[in-house]
């Protein structure tokens, strides 16, 4: 059996696009599952919001998430297949064709020098010889909200399965809201450092909610399972029962010595997709189907607030307030947020005014044809923390993104009279559908981190510092823990 370096490309071309698409059926299925036992009325209204931006994803063929991850790449070839040409090649022009032509952001950079690719490649790779004369190619896109929230840790063998669902349990807890939950935790226990990793990567590849054929390690899933779920953390770290919407534990032997356990989070938006030369043509594990579920309505009490802001508009806000954002709003990342940190060090003009400004952390994918903008999901917040007391002495009155802010920052927000909004991470095709109009404004070499002004309608967001100094993702998961 043999294909050429081609029939590669294409077929990587499609699995990038359909997996950044299309969520797979056993996600939705387990989502709108969570959305049945969650006791939170917030927890249940982000549910909602995830799913119907599954079904406009799918509709509109935007990127379900903006942040269309790097992509793990996993190839199982029989030892009797023949590829015609490089097949690690092939899987490379296959990323960036699929990445262009299916208008998916560019994310991947050098990590020294922080230059972007400009196509998403190289991809992460893993090949793994087996009998036969068949090709499985799978396309994991990972996001860095939960990959950035993964560890690895080397456990002495005494810490026994305590030890690993211990562990397990402190680094969701550590990552809270920045991962986008509830998701998926991959385990990988035994082998060695870089063994336990790959285990736990290949264990997001199973479907959610399928259990280990070993009854002892089906045990442990589910031990593991109840103990996150039992954190409070809950949906998008807004307070909870629902943290995880499933746990995956792969093993290899390991030294006498050694517990390597690596944890692998997977956020909501938990994209793959896989395909097999089968009989002289591709079958693709993936499909559409109708949703079950869509938002309701904001709770009465939801305040509309118009933008640029005043300090009378934020006054009485609270944390745990749900508001609707209508006017302008910038968007700033790591780079856009240096760079104007630099121009003010020199003295220099800045590109806007800054005084009353909200300032939203996202880096849109490409804006399709016909469309102001490609999905426009919030970025985690805590890595422009080490800038936001400085934009806030420069009159910016809101932050906007997902995740916790650091005490630094907090006493910035209440000194300067200032708030932060989150609103729902990984879900950039439905956020997109209240972005009327977006234009650049500074910076067009970084890309999707460059200065962009946009114009919004009913943003949905939800108060998590307010001007008193309350936090509540920390009023929320005492709430909600066991």
């Amino acid at each position: 059996m043999k294909l050429s370096e081609r029939d590669i490309v294409s077929i990587v071309s499609r699995l990038v696009q359909t997996a950044n698409r299309e969520l797979p059926q056993d996600v939705e299925t387990a989502l709108l599952a969570a959305r049945e036992r969650e006791e939170s009325q917030t927890g249940r209204l982000l549910l909602d919001i995830i799913v119907e931006n599954a079904g406009l994803a799918r509709q509109t063929g935007l990127p379900i998430c903006q942040d269309t991850g790097i992509d793990v790449v996993s190839v199982q070839i029989g030892q009797e297949f023949k590829v015609e040409g490089d097949l690690i090649r092939a899987i490379n022009e296959g990323i960036a064709q699929g990445t262009r032509e299916g208008y998916l952001r560019c994310s991947v950079c050098d990590p020294i020098t922080r230059k972007n690719t400009g196509d998403n490649t190289p991809a992460v790779i893993h090949v793994e010889p087996v009998a036969g004369d068949s090709l499985e190619i799978s396309v994991l896109p990972k996001g860095c909200g939960s990959e950035n929230m993964s560890a690895t840790v080397m456990l002495p063998p005494s810490a026994g399965e305590d030890g690993i669902v211990g562990a397990v349990a402190n680094q969701v807890l550590k990552a809270g809201p920045n991962p986008c939950p509830p998701g998926i935790i991959g385990i990988g226990i035994g082998g060695t450092m870089e063994k336990a990793a790959l285990l736990a990567k290949k264990a997001l590849l199973r479907p959610v909610g399928s259990r280990n054929p070993r009854d002892d390690l089906a045990e442990l899933e589910d031990r593991i399972f109840v103990r996150i779920n039992g954190l409070g953390i809950g949906p998008l770290g807004l307070g909870g029962s629902v943290t995880s919407l499933g746990v995956a534990v792969e093993v290899f032997p390991c030294h006498i010595a050694s517990l390597p356990v690596a944890i692998n989070i997977q956020c909501h938006a938990a994209r793959h997709c896989t395909a097999k030369w089968s009989d002289g043509s591709w079958v693709m594990s993936q499909g559409s189907r109708v949703m079950g579920h869509y938002p309701q309505s904001f709770a009465q009490g939801v305040v509309r607030i118009e933008l640029p802001l005043s300090k009378s508009a934020i006054r009485d806000l609270r944390a745990g307030d749900w508001v609707l954002l209508n006017g302008v709003i910038y968007t700033g990342r790591d780079q856009t947020h240096r760079r104007l940190v630099e121009m003010l060090d020199r003295g220099d003009f800045l590109p806007v005014d800054l005084r009353g400004q909200l300032i939203y952390y996202v880096g849109p994918s490409p804006a399709p044809p016909g469309r102001p903008v490609g999905s426009a999901g919030p970025t985690t917040s805590y890595r422009m923390d080490a800038y936001t007391p400085r934009m806030l002495a420069e009159g910016v009155l809101a932050t906007m993104g997902k995740g916790r802010r650091s005490p630094e920052v907090k006493a910035a927000l209440k000194e300067y009279g200032a708030v932060y909004f989150a609103t729902t991470g990984g879900a950039g095709a439905y956020l997109a559908s209240c972005i009327e109009s977006c234009e650049l404004i500074a910076f067009p070499e970084l890309g999707p981190e460059a200065l962009y002004r946009m114009k919004v309608k009913d943003f949905p967001a939800i108060v998590i510092n307010d001007i008193t100094g309350a936090d509540f993702y920390e009023i929320a998961i005492k709430q909600h823990k066991v």
